[in-house]
């Protein structure tokens, strides 16, 4: 179960900071797997955060674990954009 909330977790992770900014991206969107992409590299983010600070989360609430999936896929889904970014630049 903690897996499937860290997974969770970690999709949302992927959406922040621009999940608020307005405008909106025009309709349809020019790339639209890419979203599915990125949640499922948040997802994997999550669940390695998860997965490489168990020891330090064994004790912790709820909320500290989430914290760690949220940001765990926020880091993964950067590094990947960046990653491709940097290909783009070429």
């Amino acid at each position: 179960m903690s897996f499937a909330f860290a997974a969770m977790m970690g999709w949302c992770g992927t959406k922040w900071p621009g999940w608020w900014r307005w405008p909106r991206p025009p309709h349809p969107d020019p790339e639209p797997w890419w979203r599915l992409v990125d949640g499922l590299i948040g997802v994997a983010g999550g669940i390695g955060a998860i997965t490489v600070f168990e020891p330090l989360l064994r004790d912790q609430g709820l909320l500290t674990t989430g914290g760690v999936a949220f940001f765990g896929g926020l880091a993964a889904a950067t590094l990947v954009e960046s990653v491709a970014g940097l290909n783009k630049a070429r």
